[in-house]
């Protein structure tokens, strides 16, 4: 897959993926509203090329696409396998709920692939689920799994529409509760609400029973959004002062598009983990409030991506990354969180085939002494510790992580005799087992 902004190896060998969701603004649908003169597809199509050849992303989650095979096939095949670009596929298309617009996943198959899809019903529109594995499967035939929920909930600012949202979001934390699902879980859609305090929001972020149920705004930018200008900079709704007829107008003002993540993406716990900073809404340079996305220069993106934002729908698409692949320590610090010199003692291994194993190779000549080992989580916590003294000869240190979350080892030496000072080191990151 080739173009500006197309996924690429991380550091360490880990895999960077590219996420991004967008509401297309009634994509192949005609209503007495949105028609072919307002709601060009031939004007969309062309725009959103020239976007994706901007920035091509691996994990596509759409709202507001037409239910027609035909339709949701032609922008597969007439707009992101265009242009250099290849290897993306569609998602089955559900919609039980009988609506005019779905939410739909596009991904790059020459990095993912789906295993299994299910619809969750709510009062309203179904909300798309899905169970990705990243590519290449591993020789024991494990994989890294990756759980995406795309959902467009009710729209309205009434206490019957805030009522209905907070039913849809709820129907997707029940559907976590009761599978009693464990992995990697992004929830991204234009969910509509205008603060975070509304039930719909809330409970995706505190209703869930177990931790990685929970999901996480990556940006911690919480509060009333709608009309705050303190917020200017996360707005996603609307690209223009002046509506056409379909497009909404009002200028940017609104926060309706996300994409949350729970704590195991946001802590490295299985093998996905949040970029820091790589969160953003596209088109956004934080000087949008109240105006057009193109009314004056952008310094976020080109003018030629500002004007096809413009074009193309009433709401900015969102994207982050996802750095993909087994947690390796590549360097080894001390306790000043300087990196030592290659060839240093004390060096932190950890399995890539049996994850959460982790040992240290210590040389011959500072193996003696009384050896502590804490492991912590990022936020101090400490999941694991130990001890063990090694007088002469061959002296292994090792343990597995078995807390579902990333750990960095702490490692201490204690003189068996009064002579020597206590050495301490922080040797890196251990991750955590990986659970089915």
């Amino acid at each position: 897959m080739m173009g500006h902004g197309q996924s690429t190896s991380g550091q360490g060998g880990r895999d960077t993926l590219t996420v991004m969701m967008y509401n297309l603004l009634y994509y192949g649908v005609n209503t007495s509203f949105c028609t072919a003169s307002n709601n060009s597809l031939t004007t969309k199509n062309s725009r959103l090329q020239t976007l994706f050849s901007y920035l091509a992303p691996d994990i596509l989650g759409v709202c507001e696409m037409s239910p027609v095979s035909s339709v949701n096939a032609g922008f597969l095949n007439s707009v992101l396998n265009t242009g250099g670009r290849s290897g993306y596929l569609r998602a089955n298309l559900m919609n039980p709920s009988g609506s005019n617009i779905i939410s739909l996943l596009y991904y790059n198959s020459n990095k993912l692939g789906i295993k299994s899809q299910v619809p969750i019903l709510t009062q309203g529109r179904d909300i798309a689920f899905y169970q990705l594995f990243h590519k290449p499967i591993l020789p024991n035939n494990d994989t890294i799994w990756l759980f995406v929920a795309v959902a467009h909930l009710k729209a309205g600012g009434t206490a019957s529409d805030i009522a209905q949202r907070g039913q849809e979001a709820g129907s997707l934390v029940q559907y976590l509760r009761s599978t009693g699902l464990r992995g990697n879980v992004l929830v991204m859609g234009d969910l509509n609400v205008s603060s975070s305090s509304e039930p719909g929001f809330d409970s995706l972020l505190n209703a869930g029973t177990l931790p990685n149920h929970r999901m996480k705004d990556p940006v911690s930018r919480l509060g009333s959004w709608s009309g705050n200008s303190s917020f200017a900079l996360w707005h996603t709704q609307s690209t223009r002062t002046t509506s056409n007829g379909c497009a909404s107008g009002g200028g940017m003002d609104d926060r309706y598009d996300h994409i949350l993540v729970n704590d195991f993406i946001m802590g490295d716990s299985l093998g996905v983990r949040y970029v820091p900073a790589s969160f953003r809404v596209l088109g956004n340079d934080g000087n949008r409030f109240n105006g057009n996305v193109n009314g004056t220069f952008n310094a976020s993106v080109p003018v030629a991506i500002a004007n096809a934002l413009y074009d193309i729908s009433d709401h900015l698409p969102v994207v982050l990354k996802l750095a993909v692949g087994p947690v390796i320590p590549s360097t080894v610090h001390d306790e000043e969180g300087v990196s030592m010199a290659p060839g240093a003692p004390w060096r932190l291994v950890c399995d890539p085939v049996r994850a959460g194993t982790w040992s240290v190779q210590i040389p011959e000549s500072d193996r003696r002494g009384l050896w502590h080992w804490t492991l912590r989580s990022a936020d101090g916590r400490i999941l694991q510790e130990g001890r063990q003294e090694c007088r002469s000869g061959e002296c292994l240190l090792g343990g597995v992580n078995e807390a579902p979350v990333l750990g960095f080892l702490e490692l201490s030496r204690h003189p068996l005799d009064s002579k020597s000072m206590v050495q301490r080191r922080v040797l890196g990151a251990v991750p955590p087992v990986r659970y089915p």
